[in-house]
């Protein structure tokens, strides 16, 4: 039995939504949504496809992950392969793989794509750092935060992508590792015995295409997989909040920093050490949920 994703995020038209309506139905409550159409606004809507950047960018290298069986408490910063960028997309769209390119600086390769596309005016306090992502289809991105818990606008440029989102309200349910932003649950084959708290889970699921923009806040969780090979920009802003601000540099600073340390002493033990106290404190916010 699949994790509860039944709640749909909702979709309301980009090119017609208000800096005010925004804010106060989504950005201040913390809610997703997608906002289709957003960045009809830019060239890049229609300007950006595979041929554009196999054109523009194919001859640069670039390193590609799979989807390795690891400890799944890491980062990954060792690629599985590298190849030219035009030979990649010719990958993902015409053969079977599992290679994806994520947060890609396609920027710093070809600053002029800045000026296909502008940071949309219904919120301020962008971080003007963007990433792509490249993925094949089938390819999943495992379950995770995003580090510095800031709010993300994703949008789908080529292909389709399921995305399932989970609140922060929820880490603890679904067996956040401590000093880290990563989970052992598999959100595709989720094992209620060895985890009996995802009962309790409830999440948000959404398929995107092309033009749209998800907005997912602070600290939410999501699991991703690539329908179709394709690909997509994030934006970010700032923590609406300085509780969430400081757990953004808190989580880049001292958790990441303990963790890394922790790991080069003994890896083995701290995985162990950490996969107990997730397990811990989900028992103890099951019991709390039993005795309500």
């Amino acid at each position: 039995m699949a994790l509860d994703v039944s709640t749909p995020v909702p979709v309301v038209d980009g090119t017609k939504i208000t800096r005010e309506e925004f804010l106060n139905e989504f950005y201040k409550p913390q809610k997703p949504v997608v906002l289709r159409g957003l960045w009809k606004q830019y060239p890049a809507y229609d300007k950006w496809n595979m041929d554009f950047f196999r054109e523009t960018m194919g001859s640069i290298e670039v390193g590609l992950f799979g989807n390795r069986k690891e400890d799944i408490s890491k980062t990954l910063q060792v690629p599985n392969a590298v190849m030219r960028f035009d030979e990649y997309l010719n990958l993902i769209q015409n053969e079977q793989t599992d290679l994806r390119l994520f947060l890609f600086p396609v920027f710093k390769h070809k600053p002029e794509l800045l000026k296909d596309f502008g940071y949309p005016d219904i919120v301020k306090g962008y971080i003007k750092i963007p990433f792509m992502f490249f993925g094949p289809p089938k390819s999943i991105v495992r379950m995770h935060q995003d580090i510095d818990m800031s709010n993300v606008f994703l949008t789908q440029f080529h292909g389709r992508k399921r995305v399932y989102l989970f609140g922060p309200d929820q880490s603890t349910l679904l067996y956040r590792l401590p000093f880290n932003v990563h989970s052992t649950v598999d959100v595709d084959n989720p094992d209620y015995e060895a985890y009996p708290g995802l009962k309790y889970v409830k999440g948000f699921n959404v398929t995107l295409v092309h033009g749209d923009t998800l907005f997912m806040p602070s600290g939410y969780w999501h699991h991703i997989e690539y329908l179709d090979g394709g690909f997509a920009l994030s934006v970010r802003t700032l923590a609406h909040s300085l509780p969430l601000k400081f757990g953004g540099v808190w989580n880049i600073t001292v958790q990441r920093t303990t963790d890394n340390v922790m790991r080069k002493l003994n890896e083995e033990k701290w995985f162990d050490f950490k996969k107990k106290l997730a397990y811990t404190r989900a028992e103890r916010a099951i019991r709390k949920l039993a005795g309500a």
